[in-house]
């Protein structure tokens, strides 16, 4: 709870909490990891599970982005926490696919329009047009086809399409 408080706003006992923004920062310099997410109770589901990256308060922060990010978001964050490598922990749908290649785009000022067409991703970059089957439409496919070179990497859940479907399943197996 301590490394999240910042996220948690004391209401009266009948409220919501309230959930915004970055945790888990100290100093933004000192970030090494920065793993953003769509939502706060993503990443709670996500460090939950994985207990071991908040040990080391500072080292590792922790962005709920929202439902739709942006670039200038991202920018604003790759400026806020230089030293930190960017790690998009969003859900294994076609979805959390998409947003990964935006945000790969993204932090090197690109950006690019994927629209999905009976059955298949297609997106303009660079002048050209390109369709891969949603089946096997990924971050990596996407790298290959177009040539692009990034630091920026993912997790995804094995087996789950979410972090919280995993956290849910591990609970009701205890």
């Amino acid at each position: 709870m301590d490394y999240f408080r910042p996220w948690f706003v004391t209401l009266t006992p009948d409220s919501v909490a309230c959930f915004s923004g970055t945790a888990g920062v100290a100093e933004p310099h000192m970030a090494r990891q920065h793993f953003m997410f769509h939502s706060a109770i993503d990443t709670l589901c996500f460090c939950h599970l994985y207990p071991h990256l908040l040990q080391k308060p500072g080292s590792n922060v922790f962005t709920a982005l929202g439902s739709i990010p942006t670039a200038g978001q991202l920018q604003e964050l790759k400026r806020l926490f230089p030293n930190a490598r960017t790690v998009g922990v969003f859900d294994d749908d076609l979805c959390g696919k998409v947003l990964d290649c935006k945000v790969s785009l993204w932090q090197m000022n690109r950006d690019a329009l994927f629209t999905l067409i009976d059955g298949k991703v297609s997106f303009n970059y660079k002048g050209n047009t390109f369709e891969i089957p949603k089946e096997k439409f990924s971050l990596h496919r996407f790298r290959t086809i177009t040539g692009i070179r990034s630091s920026y990497r993912t997790l995804k859940p094995k087996g789950f399409v979410s972090f919280a479907s995993m956290l849910a399943c591990s609970l009701n197996n205890q």
